[in-house]
Parts: structure tokens; sequence; C-alpha cells
């Protein structure tokens, strides 16, 4: 089910449900990780999900965010679109990191709509980027006066896309009972905006650009290496050249086209 407007209360109710048992995998992250921990959220995910097979590659569809493809050796493959902007790619990682922790065992394509279904990662990927300062740092601004142009400079501070700002905030609102900004979110929150129309608000308010455009990384490296290895352990397998051949294509026609 897609979170919109009108199901909003459901949401905020669902995180206070999950709300410790995040808390308990957040704890988790920083014990595990605590090697690399850097001062960046979605840099110390993308040092995470490198320690696995991870791939980043364009991919030309608005919905599409990434996806987590499970071997029949139960090795999981995680897969960013580069082609969606940098903030949901960011957020990608820590939604496909919560996956890697539950240990899913079934393949999965992650939208980039936030869903229901999906609470429990979504949740987990907002509190890693946005904590619990997102409603303070929003109150505290001085300037700008709009709510919209509030929210994108949030954005830009945390590096989190537009919902999980609006549900972080909402659920912040209903706890401070600030119904004003509740109902400033309910009419901002199905609001959709061309990429035209995000890079307009975005340099009118002297902001990072490059976190609302796409990176189209293209970074197969740990699928080359491998074929590469199973093609030096077992020379006589044909097989693995030709995956080696298929792969090095894929890669040329996908730098290609961008």
């Amino acid at each position: 089910m897609r979170i919109t407007k009108e199901n909003l209360q459901q949401t905020i109710h669902r995180n206070k449900q999950i709300e410790e048992e995040i808390a308990h995998l957040i704890q988790y992250v920083e014990m595990t990780y605590k090697e690399i921990r850097i001062q960046s959220p979605e840099k110390q995910a993308l040092q995470i999900l490198r320690q696995h097979y991870f791939l980043q590659i364009p991919i030309p569809d608005q919905d599409f965010g990434g996806a987590i493809r499970v071997l029949q050796n139960g090795k999981k493959i995680f897969i960013i679109n580069t082609a969606q902007q940098r903030v949901y790619q960011y957020f990608m990682y820590w939604h496909e990191i919560y996956h890697l922790l539950e240990q899913v065992t079934e393949s999965h394509v992650i939208t980039l709509d936030f869903d229901l279904n999906e609470r429990k990662a979504d949740y987990f990927a907002a509190q890693m980027l946005l904590g619990k300062d997102v409603y303070r740092y929003f109150m505290n601004l001085q300037e700008p006066v709009n709510f919209l142009d509030r929210v994108m400079v949030c954005i830009d501070m945390f590096k989190a896309p537009y919902k999980a700002v609006l549900i972080q905030l909402y659920e912040a609102a209903v706890t401070e009972k600030n119904e004003a900004l509740q109902k400033e979110i309910e009419e901002h929150f199905d609001c959709r905006f061309t990429q035209d129309e995000w890079e307009q608000h975005f340099k009118r308010l002297h902001l990072d650009v490059s976190l609302i455009q796409p990176s189209n990384i293209l970074d197969m490296r740990i699928l080359e290496n491998a074929i590469q290895a199973k093609q030096e352990a077992y020379p006589e397998v044909s097989t693995y050249q030709e995956h080696f051949e298929f792969l090095q294509q894929f890669i040329k026609n996908a730098k290609q086209t961008h």
C-alpha cells in the first residue's frame, strides 16, 4: 500500500509499533560496523554494502530504486539504480542494509514510492539518515519562511528524500501536538515535481543541486572479479568466458547509453 496523505496517521501508528525494534537494530549496526564508523551516513552505508555483492547501475525506470537478488547458494546481490536522484540512492543504501540484516531469503525489487509493506526497512533508513533532529532543525529555521522551501533545506541538510523528511516531521508534529505543521504536511505530502522543478527550487535556495540529480555510476567490478576468479580456477569451463564477455558487452552498452 503506497503511503499518501490519506494514510499518514496509519503510517505514524506503524512507526510507533516498530520504533523499539528499529532502535535495537540501529544499536546493532553501530556495534557491528564500528570499525567503519564514518561521520557521513550515506558513505558509511556505501562501505557496508561494498563488503557484499554490490552493483551500481543506471536504469531508466522512474519507479525502480533497487533490488536484492538471492542466489541459489544463499548469497545476495544488492543493486542500486544510479539513474535516480542521489538522495534516493542514499536512502536505498540503508533500505537494502535493513534487508541484509534481517537476512532476507527471497529476491525482490524495491520501488521508490514509500510503502506500508516496507515500513520497517523505510523507517530504519529514515532513522539512519534523519535521526530525531529533523523536527528541531526545521522549527528552528529562521528562513526561509515558506513551508516547502524549509523542507528543501532539510533535504539538503540531511540528504534524505522528500517523503522521508515529511513522514519524520509529521511523526514529530503529532507527538508535539503541532496541528498547523500536520496540516501543512498533509497539504504537500502528495506533491510531485519534475526534475526541472527540483533543480529550480534548489538553485533558488542556493542548495546542493547534485543531491537531487542522478549520479549515473556504473560499477559492476564485484561481478567482473568473481567471474575472472572462476575463469582462473576452472579454465576448462567455457561458460565463465561467455559470462565475462556478456558482462563486458553489457557494461559497454550501458556506458554508451549515458
